[in-house]
């Protein structure tokens, strides 16, 4: 073989050992209750995100029976204010995401996905600018963007919405003994005319009824829980997509026992999540933060190739650097 080719093959083994990248190692500790939600204005609770722009803050959102808003309150449970949506109807709104905006900022999504009766033709996401303010107030129809959805095939029921904030696409998982993956594109707020989800297989791990997802602001993990005490936290390789990672089996994550747990959020950093529930008819509900540790693979990829090079060229009688400047 020459040299010129040889080369050629040493790079080639340089790159397939470079990407190959083992899973890191996540752990998640015990669920510590941070804070108390006792105003009955949030008496159904079934969406939550941690703030991008406002510290110790959460956006939150009530269940069907609400009019078309969304409230701030601190991480301690104590409510700080609301917003509404003027214009915009409120169905069943079951979840809510947020993700980078062009630009700067971020934007707010509230998801109308909720169909226990499986009957609606449409569903509907709305798209707002996060606030910089905990204030309050009214945001006109001119200041938000709406989204409507159809299935393929009929109706489903679900609760459980996430948006990528690497792609910016939208992603659905249907509530049932079966919990399946839908997708519509970032581009899809631009469509005039509702805008098909496109079916991507089953969830990789049985939730039956799940009630909420959110993915961590890298990106790189995905949960996604029911009404008990376990929930599944999927891990995204890098360049894989979501749905790829949500058809994996994941691994199991333990709650808190909450009445009617409907609401799962990462916190801004990315270094742990925020669980509540419903009140179901008590005077209160407890917020619990879970702190996560993600250890990254003991190994460089790139530093472990450089050495498998360098091993190769010495068993060849060549000599190389660590930077690759080659020396025949």
């Amino acid at each position: 073989m020459s040299l010129h080719r040889w080369i050629h093959s040493v790079f080639a083994l340089v790159l397939a050992v470079a990407i190959i990248r083992p899973a890191r190692a996540i752990s998640v500790d015990p669920p510590v209750q941070v804070g108390t939600m006792t105003s009955l204005t949030l008496n159904e609770v079934s969406g939550v995100v941690a703030s991008r722009a406002l510290a110790d803050t959460l956006w939150v959102h009530n269940d069907s029976g609400d009019t078309a808003r969304f409230f701030a309150i601190g991480t301690g449970g104590n409510l700080l204010g609301e917003y509404s949506l003027s214009g915009a109807t409120a169905t069943d709104w079951e979840d809510m995401a947020i993700g980078p905006k062009p630009g700067g900022g971020n934007y707010l999504y509230l998801a109308d996905i909720g169909d226990n009766s499986g009957a609606r033709a449409e569903i509907t996401i709305y798209r707002a600018t996060e606030p910089l303010s905990a204030a309050g107030g009214s945001i006109a129809a001119a200041e938000y963007s709406t989204l409507q959805l159809q299935y393929p095939g009929p109706p489903r029921n679900a609760e459980s919405f996430l948006v990528d904030p690497i792609t910016g696409d939208l992603f659905i998982i249907s509530k049932g003994l079966t919990a399946s993956v839908f997708r519509a594109p970032a581009g899809a707020f631009d469509a005039t005319q509702p805008v098909a989800l496109a079916l991507l297989g089953n969830l990789g791990s049985a939730i039956s009824f799940s009630t909420a997802a959110d993915i961590s602001p890298d990106g790189a993990s995905i949960l996604v829980r029911g009404y008990g005490t376990t929930a599944r936290l999927f891990q995204r390789s890098p360049g894989q997509s979501v749905g790829d990672a949500l058809l994996a089996p994941g691994v199991a994550v333990t709650l808190a026992a909450e009445t009617q747990g409907e609401a799962i959020g990462w916190a801004a950093d990315g270094k742990g999540f925020y669980t509540t529930s419903e009140f179901a008819g008590l005077a209160s509900q407890p917020i619990y933060y879970y702190g996560v540790t993600v250890a990254e693979p003991a190994a460089a990829m790139l530093g472990g190739a450089g050495v498998i090079v360098l091993l190769i060229f010495r068993r060849r009688r060549f000599a190389c650097s660590v930077d690759l400047d080659w020396k025949v």
